[in-house]
């Protein structure tokens, strides 16, 4: 009896272990971290930089012609928290008497994915920042010219502006873009 006692003990502990020790399926957790993300850049096929030359009337009697540059564009990746959205702001160092400087951006075209806002209207620039793209949500433009917002840049001069308030001479100005955090 003691033989067999131990004999079924034995099937009882191999049939309880092997029960429990089989499994077919098992899990673990993965934590996936993304971080939000505020970067943008400007880009071109050439220099950043643009000089706008205002020409000379071929009339006495008529003011300096517009000029106008669309070479540059802005590259933006963007990831916002869930209810989140980010503006872009542009603004300039200082004005030049007698001139407006305006920058309008046309909506997102490119190759990149995402949620782009809206492009507002012409801006004339000052120093104070204004939105010149706004609700921008999660996505990335793709990187270089051709990518992004294009921006067209116009310098005219003041239409209620004193001409004699123009001189002759090189004004440079610094033009800083802000993606919202």
């Amino acid at each position: 009896m003691k033989h067999i006692n131990r004999i079924l003990l034995a099937v009882l502990v191999v049939s309880i272990s092997t029960a429990y020790s089989q499994s077919n399926t098992d899990n673990h957790q993965v934590s996936i971290v993304i971080p939000e993300i505020a970067m943008l850049d400007i880009e071109s096929a050439g220099s950043n930089d643009i000089s706008l030359t205002m020409v000379a009337p071929t009339d006495a009697g008529e003011t300096i012609a517009d000029q106008t540059d669309n070479s540059l564009w802005l590259n933006v990746t963007s990831i916002v928290t869930s209810s989140g959205t980010r503006d872009i702001s542009v603004k300039l160092d200082n004005a030049i008497t007698g001139l407006d400087l305006k920058v309008v951006s046309l909506d997102y075209s490119g190759s990149g994915f995402g949620s782009w806002g809206t492009a507002q209207s012409e801006i004339i620039l000052s120093s104070t920042d204004q939105i010149l793209v706004d609700d921008l949500r999660s996505g990335y433009t793709f990187n270089g010219a051709g990518n992004g917002y294009n921006l067209t840049y116009t310098a005219s001069p003041q239409a209620d502006a004193d001409f004699g308030d123009l001189v002759a001479n090189t004004e440079n100005i610094t033009v800083t873009y802000t993606l919202t955090l």
